[in-house]
């Protein structure tokens, strides 16, 4: 059975390593020029002293030759790249088996439909999470010198780090599944399972993230000359600490969640999606069980 799953997927599994290998060589290549700037223009030390509001030059100089790169044109892009992965090794599970009519060998024989499906639920959602793992140590290392000036909370940064990106994967593979068992069909799958995944990321993202904790609230007075910045690039945030997330202004002053949040935003979020994962997979798993005419 585990060999089975081995020949079917393989061609996924090398897919997903010669993707893991790209993104690496990419890290290097450019991470190791992002640390000797870093340290060449002493950031380190600055950071440590004032925030960075004592090195104003040096900070611009490294933000506009790492920052757009970094925090914008490219991973905005790759902001999909967790729902790809999931659904094109999801949709083909179930749906490729049922397309050219191969269930009929792989059902009929000792083991049970439904131990099948689990055994091969069980190697690849392994063999994901392995993958998401290890793609978030890679951007990690990547991202070390530009979160000591951005943190981890901010968009397009936050995403790619910590539990989330596993998360994600997982959460379309769930999907995918359970749409190529409904569908029948690996591409239509794919299409089915991606646009429900991409919308509740959005929808968490942008409507829920901002409140899986009570916002904190800040008075600060901008200097009439240099207001208070509150973007991806600044640094520090208006309320003067690396790395908070500042979502707006009120009459009592800036609106924000501070940096020192982002492992239980992680673990909210990803107990989301990994909880969407479970009910998608839950749902495969019994209707297969209990509904012999899928397969007629």
């Amino acid at each position: 059975m585990i060999w089975v799953s081995w020949r079917q997927h393989r061609s996924q599994a090398i897919g997903c390593l010669a993707l893991l290998a790209a993104l690496a060589v990419y890290a290097i290549l450019v991470g190791s020029s992002m640390r000797t700037a870093f340290g060449n223009d002493a950031l380190t030390g600055c950071l440590a002293r004032s925030q960075g509001t004592g090195c104003p030059n040096a900070v611009t100089a490294f933000m506009n030759e790492f920052g757009s790169e970094v925090n914008i044109a490219f991973w905005s892009v790759t902001l999909i790249v967790p729902g790809l992965i999931g659904v094109l090794v999801g949709a083909p599970l179930i749906a490729r088996e049922l397309e050219y009519g191969t269930w009929r060998l792989a059902w009929s024989q000792t083991v049970p439909r439904v131990r099948w499906l689990t055994v091969k639920l069980a190697l690849v959602t392994g063999g994901l999470i392995v993958l998401g793992a290890a793609i978030t140590a890679v951007i990690t290392w990547y991202r070390a010198p530009m979160d000591q000036l951005t943190g981890h909370l901010q968009h397009n940064i936050y995403d790619f780090e910590g539990l989330v990106p596993t998360a994600y994967i997982l959460c379309a593979f769930g999907f995918a599944v359970l749409a190529g068992l409904l569908i029948r069909r690996s591409i239509p799958a794919m299409i089915a399972a991606f646009i429900p995944w991409l919308a509740i990321r959005l929808v968490v993202e942008f409507v829920f993230r901002p409140h899986f904790m009570t916002p904190l609230t800040v008075q600060v007075n901008c200097p009439p000359t240099n207001a208070c910045s509150t973007g991806i690039s600044s640094v520090p945030q208006a309320t003067g600490h690396i790395g908070d997330w500042v979502l707006g202004m009120n009459r009592n002053g800036f609106i924000y969640q501070p940096a020192d949040r982002f492992w239980p935003f992680q673990f909210i979020e990803a107990g989301i999606f990994v909880a969407l994962t479970a009910a998608a997979l839950g749902a495969t798993i019994w209707l297969l069980h209990r509904r012999a005419a899928w397969t007629a």
